[in-house]
C-alpha cells in the first residue's frame, strides 16, 4: 500500500506547551493536504520536564487536543510523546490517533534512558495494532538500541515501526572523544539495520537542536525513513527544524520476505 508520511523535526520550546501546541497545529494543517499521517518527536509538547514536574499531564488534556486536531484536519497523528502522571508515577507515552480523532493505541516507553530512570516508570507492554496503512508498532528513542523489542513486534506481523525521539549529541558521553557524531551514526545505522533485519518500514523522528547553545544537550535531528533494499528512503542531514513528506509503499516488505525469508525462518 502506498501512502505519505509527514515527519516533523520539531524545535521544542522548553516548558511552553501552549506555544508548542500552537506551532504543532500549523505543521498538522500544512501536512494534512499532502500526507495521511504525521509524526512528531519525543517530549515535544513540553520538552524534558525533570525540573518542571508540574507540567506532566494528569488529565490527558494534551492527548485530547491532538484528538481534536486529527479530526479537524483529517490526518492520523503520532503525537510524539507526552509526559503523563498517573497517581505518583510519570510515564513517557506515545499515542497513535486516527484521522477521526479516536485513539487507536498508546505505548509507554520501556527502555528508559539513564537520566530518565530517576523520575520515570518504565512501560511493560509492546504494542502492534491494525491501521488503514497496515500493522504499526510504536517505539520511543532508546528502545531502538534493543533489537529484541522489534523482533517481538515482528512476531505480531508489524509492518511499520514509528520511533519518536529526543536524542542528543552528548548521549555518547566519553565517546565524544572519538567522534562528535557518534550518536548520529548510531541512530542512522540502527534505523537502516532494523528495516533490513525485520523487513519493516522504520520511521525515526528526532527533535530539532536548532538554537541550542550546549552541544552536550543538543538534539542531533537527522530524522529519517528507512526500508529494506533501499536503506535510507529520506533523511534530513541536519538538526534544524523541518517538515518532510515522503511516500512509502508497504509492497516492498513482501518482496523483502520473498528474498530474505526472515519471517519464515523466525517461525521455525
Amino acid at each position: 500500500m502506498k501512502f505519505k508520511i509527514a515527519v516533523c523535526q520539531f524545535k521544542i520550546k522548553f516548558s511552553e506547551p501552549d506555544e508548542n501546541l500552537k506551532r504543532a497545529e500549523a505543521f498538522i494543517k500544512k501536512a494534512s493536504s499532502k500526507a495521511q499521517l504525521i509524526v512528531f518527536p519525543e517530549n515535544f509538547v513540553t520538552g524534558p520536564i525533570e525540573a518542571n514536574i508540574e507540567l506532566a499531564d494528569s488529565t490527558h488534556k494534551y492527548c485530547k487536543q491532538f484528538q481534536h486536531l486529527a479530526k479537524k484536519h483529517k490526518i492520523a497523528i503520532v503525537a510524539g510523546t507526552i509526559i503523563e502522571k498517573e497517581k505518583s508515577n510519570l510515564y513517557n507515552t506515545a499515542y497513535y490517533i486516527e484521522k477521526d480523532g479516536k485513539i487507536k493505541s498508546k505505548y509507554r516507553k520501556i527502555h528508559l534512558w539513564h537520566s530518565e530512570r530517576k523520575s520515570f516508570t518504565a512501560g511493560k507492554d509492546i504494542t502492534v495494532f491494525n491501521t488503514e496503512f497496515g500493522k504499526i508498532g510504536l517505539a520511543i528513542c532508546w528502545d531502538l538500541i534493543f533489537p529484541e523489542m522489534i523482533r517481538e513486534m515482528v512476531k505480531k506481523n508489524v509492518e511499520i515501526v514509528i520511533c519518536p525521539s529526543y536524542w542528543n549529541y552528548g548521549d555518547a558521553g566519553i565517546g565524544l572523544r572519538y567522534n562528535k557524531d557518534a550518536e548520529v551514526i548510531l541512530a542512522s545505522s540502527l534505523s537502516v539495520g532494523r528495516a533490513f533485519e525485520n523487513e519493516i518500514i522504520f520511521v525515526f523522528c528526532n527533535a530539532s537542536g536548532e538554537g541550542y547553545t550546549n552541544f552536550q544537550y543538543t538534539p542531533f535531528g537527522h530524522s529519517q525513513i528507512t526500508a529494506p533494499f533501499i536503506g535510507t528512503v529520506k533523511k534530513l542531514e541536519h538538526n534544524k527544524e523541518e517538515l518532510f513528506i515522503q511516500e512509502v509503499d508497504t509492497a516492498i516488505l513482501k518482496e523483502a520476505e520473498i528474498n530474505y525469508k526472515i519471517r519464515q525462518d523466525l517461525k521455525r
